[in-house]
């Protein structure tokens, strides 16, 4: 999943830079984001297991 996410927001990247794509850079910088939220919540819930 963490490659999937690095090559879709690489790919974005370069469309955006090149002209192909309109779009917001926060949506050209989604996949990233997205995975930052997936390991962040990953490591609530570690964190909430271990308090319990």
């Amino acid at each position: 999943m963490k490659w999937l996410a690095i090559l879709l927001t690489l790919i974005f990247v370069i469309a955006k830079i090149m002209g192909f794509i309109a779009w917001s850079w926060w949506l050209v910088f989604a996949p990233l984001i997205a995975l930052i939220v997936f390991y962040i919540g990953v490591l609530a819930v570690v964190g909430l297991c271990m308090l319990i």
